[in-house]
Order: structure tokens, then sequence, then C-alpha cells
């Protein structure tokens, strides 16, 4: 089976444990007495593990066995998903989910800079359409089940069987060719060459990369201040249950998927910049609406139409900014682009378990996310008239 395809059943197997696993986790954590800034805090360690350990691990595999590394660090990712279920202690759920993070990022960073390196310009939308849209998809999935599952059996026993079933997504990583997983490179060029790495690179290119990392930043900051903490959210503002709570982020994740699924023949009819700049005008504007809204099925309808809006175009813009760099280029973008992410939605956690603890904490959130939403469509904008003139 080739590598994109393989990389996509990987997606399919973790993406539905994982799936369950985040559904209801935090919810274990609000309702075994954290408070919502604790849970904030825990999830920020995580991000930071995401962030660092991506970073690291990018670099790491141009220069080891990409087979025995993802072995390695999905055994791990295992581990410690499992462990930190059962662990009750702040500092040791912060650790936990620091080194949680972490592996997991290691694993899925390698997989995704495999994909986009075994397609190319013809394909890579397609491809990056489809491995999204599974990933969203099993995230459906995983919502439905791990809300019902939680309220049927507990919240405890069905995450240690979401976690230790994630082993089985091994299968499509030992089915890859080792082979396969060379990639030729025309430059020794790694991550921590960065910097160095975009100098060497033409205007052109430079400014591409600039303007996507300034949009992955704007939206990891805006994103990472409630996207999150879906499931704590509704649990806060309308106390629902967690087979509801699962029922809408499947719901969202749902619409997100399809739309993903085809979001290339969007682009081939209007332009993928286009449907890139419509999509990040409408979504800030959407946001502004969570702010103030209350009622529960009217804040559930904008909550999921900005989650789809926003998401389902992803592949596009990852799509048009790697055929536009060289290839050399590609593991070391991707893998900084997944660190920026990652940072910026670190402190936005940070700032999450700030803002809750103000009355009107979540009129907050919103409204502060939505400046960083309008950031990044103003920077799409920039980049589409760079895109245009040279």
């Amino acid at each position: 089976m080739p590598i994109p395809y393989l990389v996509t059943l990987f997606t399919f197997i973790d993406g539905l444990a994982q799936g369950i696993y985040g559904t209801i986790f935090n919810l274990l954590l609000r309702s075994s007495g954290l408070s919502t800034s604790a849970v904030g805090r825990i999830t920020s360690f995580s991000l930071w593990g995401i962030a660092f350990f991506g970073l690291i691990f990018g670099l790491l595999a141009d220069r080891f066995d990409k087979k025995q590394l993802m072995v390695f660090t999905h055994l791990l990712s295992v581990f410690f998903g499992t462990y930190r279920i059962l662990v009750t202690s702040v500092h040791q759920l912060a650790i936990m989910s620091l080194l949680f993070g972490g592996f997991s990022s290691a694993t899925s960073v390698i997989l995704s800079t495999l994909l986009i390196l075994k397609t190319d310009a013809r394909n890579r939308s397609k491809h990056l359409g489809m491995n999204f849209g599974i990933g969203m998809f099993t995230g459906v999935l995983g919502n439905v089940f791990g809300g019902v599952f939680g309220d049927l059996f507990g919240l405890r026993p069905v995450l240690i069987v979401s976690s230790l079933s994630r082993l089985i997504a091994i299968y499509p990583i030992l089915k890859m060719k080792a082979s396969e997983l060379m990639v030729k490179r025309e430059s020794n060029e790694g991550i921590l060459r960065f910097f160095s790495i975009v100098r060497n690179m033409d205007y052109r290119m430079r400014k591409i990369v600039v303007y996507y990392f300034l949009s992955t930043i704007s939206v990891g900051f805006g994103a990472g201040l409630f996207v999150s903490f879906g499931n704590v959210i509704f649990y806060d503002i309308f106390h629902m249950k967690p087979a509801i709570i699962g029922s809408i982020l499947a719901s969202a994740q749902l619409a997100t998927s399809l739309g993903a699924m085809f979001s290339h023949k969007l682009g081939k009819k209007f332009g993928d910049m286009n449907v890139l700049i419509f999509s990040y005008v409408v979504v800030p504007i959407l946001i502004v609406m969570l702010s103030f809204v209350r009622e529960p099925i009217t804040f559930t309808s904008v909550y999921i139409l900005r989650f789809a809006v926003m998401n389902m175009v992803s592949p596009l813009l990852t799509a048009t900014v790697f055929s536009s760099i060289d290839v050399v280029y590609l593991s070391s973008i991707n893998g900084m682009n997944v660190f920026f992410n990652n940072v910026s939605r670190a402190f936005s956690a940070e700032l999450f378990a700030y803002f809750t603890r103000f009355n009107s904490g979540y009129t907050l959130i919103f409204a502060v996310s939505s400046v960083f939403y309008f950031v990044n469509a103003y920077v799409m904008i920039r980049m589409y008239k760079h895109i245009r003139e040279s």
C-alpha cells in the first residue's frame, strides 16, 4: 500500500481512539473537582509538549530510522496517555500531559511530513483533503462514542480502553517499507537551521512562508483560546451531559469532514485563495456572535458553522503553500509550522485559564479570539496579493 494511504489508515485508527479520549478527558478532570482554570493549565502543558517534541523529532526523523522512531514515539504516547488517566495530582497531570502531547506530536509530525513529501502538486490537495477529512470523520465517531460510552460505563474506564486501543495504529507504521521512507535531499537542511533556510529562499518563496507562519500564529492564538476546550465550554455554560456535548462536537467535525473531502473541488471552481479568504473573513464574524449569544440552540449552531467553515479549507492552505516551496525545504517548514502553531496555542491556553477566573470570562475569550482571526484574514489577503503579483 502506498505511503499516503498508510498515513490515512493510521489517521483513521489513531484518530478514532484519540477522538473518544479527547472528548471526555477534560470532562473527567472537571467532574473530579478540578477548576476550569486548572484544566486550562494542564492543556497548556500538553500543547507545550506538542510544540517542542514536534520540533525535536522533526529534526531527528531525518537522521534515524523513521519506522523505528514512529513505533517508539507512538508506544510512549500510549503509555503516558494511559498513565495520566490514573493520576490525581495536578503536578503529575501536568508532567504526564507534557509527555503525552509531546510523543503524540512526534509521531504525527513525521507522518504528516511523509504525506507531503510522498505527494506532488497534482495530487497533494486530494491526499491532504482525504487525510484531513478522515481525521475529522474519526473525530465525529469519537465524539459520539466518547459521550455515549462515558455516560454508560463511566469516564475513566472508557478513557483507559480508548487509550490502549491506540496500539492497533502501529500496524500501518509496520507496513511501511524502509526503502519508501527514504527521502532524497539536495541539501543537509534541518529544523535547527530554519532561519538560514529561509534566508536562502528566493523572495517570492520566502514571503509566502512568512505569511504562512503569520497565519499559523494568529490562528493558533485565536483557536487556542477556546477550540481545545469545546467540551468544557458547553459543560460550563449550559451544564450539558457528555453524550450531548459529544454529539455537538461530532456534528461540527462531520460538517468539517465532508467539507474537507470536497474542498479541492471548491478550490478548482473558485480558486484556492478565494475560498480561503472568504472562509477566513466569515469566521471571526461568527466568533463575535459567540461572545454574546447564550441561547443554547443558536450558540451551538454558530459554533458548528464556525468550526466547519474554518477547518474545511485547511487542506487548501497547506497545498497552496507547499506547492510553492521547493521539496528540500518541506520537512523544515512543516516542522516549524507545527512548532509555531502549538506554541501560540499553549500561550492561549494560559490566557484561557486566566480569563475563566472572571464572571464574563467566556465573553472575553471569544472577543479576544475574534481579533486574532481578523488578523489572519488580513494576512491571507496580503498573501493572495503577493502570489497574484509575483
